[in-house]
């Protein structure tokens, strides 16, 4: 197992940041389509427009999206695991099972109903239609992201819990990041435990062996992003004030929990549902 400059364990974050280019690719390809669709918005006939040509390639590009990212979770737990001995064949997951609907379990229409309703408020409120259609953009854009990667992170859960020769999974970060997305940054979690996100966020996770399990040490990883991170990049994640604190030398978990609550969690609740052996 490769080590840090500082003795640490840590793993080679290959595999996850591989996995995590190819999730990107797939919501960057679906983005596209709506963007293109919401161009054709018309101020003057907003809700016509709008479920004539938003609302189907919303829905479409979100559950294609899914299916895509979900497709990655079994051959990319079995390209790590290529060097592990396996007594039978995993499980694979069914990408189809994991699609059509909200990480919480409501249909895909519910968000092409949520976004008209917050652009009618938005405009109601006195908001130009101008930059109502903008920040709707960006809120349909924000549900895209966080609905595929969802779906392809609870996937990819759901395949290490089927796979006996897991342990759990390490939180894999790439700059840039959040400062609650990099104080997770190598941190290990067992099978049963949801992977911590927030909106938009491109974390992912690596799966992890038994005997990396036990070899793995967890300090390194926060720190070492951060003193990659140039001066105004810390300064503009974590703030100037908490970024000086940590560069002389407080506790980068400290600083952040002190003012972060608990992120949500992706694929809280899983089951070998959706698996196909």
């Amino acid at each position: 197992m490769p080590r840090s400059s500082a003795g640490c364990p840590s793993f080679a974050p290959t595999p996850g940041i591989d996995h995590l280019d190819s999730t990107q690719a797939i919501v960057r390809r679906e983005v596209e389509q709506v963007q293109r669709a919401w161009r054709g918005l018309d101020p003057e006939g907003l809700r016509p427009t709008f479920a004539a040509k938003v609302a189907p390639v919303l829905v479409s590009a979100i559950s294609t999206g899914q299916i895509n990212a979900v497709a990655l979770a079994t051959p990319y737990v079995a390209d790590v695991l290529a060097d592990e001995p396996a007594l039978s064949k995993p499980p694979a997951v069914i990408p189809p099972a994991f699609a059509g609907a909200t990480t919480t379990g409501l249909p895909l229409v519910s968000l092409e109903d949520l976004l008209f309703v917050r652009l009618l408020a938005d405009i109601g409120a006195g908001m130009s239609t101008t930059d109502a259609l903008l920040i709707g953009l960006r809120r349909a854009l924000t549900y895209m992201a966080t609905e595929i990667t969802d779906a392809g992170r609870t996937a990819t859960h759901v395949q290490l819990i089927a796979d006996t020769r897991m342990a759990g999974y390490e939180h894999v970060v790439r700059l840039p990041a959040c400062d609650r997305c990099i104080v997770l940054a190598g941190r290990l979690y067992r099978c049963s435990q949801g992977s911590p996100r927030h909106p938009r966020c491109d974390c992912t996770m690596t799966p992890v062996t038994r005997e990396q399990w036990r070899e793995s040490n967890l300090d390194n990883h926060p720190r070492a992003l951060f003193d990659s991170m140039t001066e105004y990049d810390q300064n503009s994640r974590f703030g100037a004030g908490k970024a000086a604190a940590i560069r002389a030398g407080a506790d980068l978990s400290q600083v952040v929990n002190a003012r972060r609550a608990a992120m949500p969690v992706a694929g809280r609740w899983t089951t070998t549902q959706g698996t196909r052996f």
